[in-house]
């Protein structure tokens, strides 16, 4: 029996991780984007494991807060590949559980082991509240 593609959706899971293919018209493609649900919105953030130095240079030149950038080292819960792993909470994507399901469904996007833990989703909480690059609305869904 398949799953409809509205639970698809629905079942996506907090701190989840998720891959992003090449053909995925969102996100940063062939990442890794961490999942955060609030109310009926899927949020997703993008990680980087090989551009520490370069995340922290580039939010320097733009004057944002370093913990808008947070980084975790690998563990036996977010089975990151690499050492350290940063996560952008400058550049949210929001998407419906049901487009998202439909990525799924459509091979688009790709659920991986590990997940973050919940002092990581509060690091993340408090990225998106310093970041001025996210809007407000979104913000709200963190307090």
């Amino acid at each position: 029996m398949d799953i409809p593609i509205e639970l698809m959706g629905a079942v996506v899971g907090e701190g989840d991780k998720y891959f992003f293919t090449v053909d995925c018209p969102i996100g940063v493609q062939e990442h890794i984007h961490i999942c955060i649900k609030r109310k009926n919105k899927i949020l997703l953030f993008s990680t980087c494991s090989s551009q520490t130095d370069t995340a922290f240079r580039l939010a320097k030149l733009k004057g944002l807060d370093l913990n808008t950038f947070p980084v975790f080292p690998r563990n036996e819960v977010n089975k990151f590949t690499k050492e350290q792993t940063y996560i952008n909470c400058n550049n949210v994507i929001e998407i419906s559980d049901s487009e998202f399901g439909k990525l799924i469904k459509e091979g688009k996007v790709h659920r991986l082991e590990g997940q973050i833990d919940e002092f990581g989703l509060q690091l993340i909480a408090k990225g998106v509240k310093l970041s001025p690059e996210v809007q407000g609305r979104i913000k709200d869904l963190f307090e």
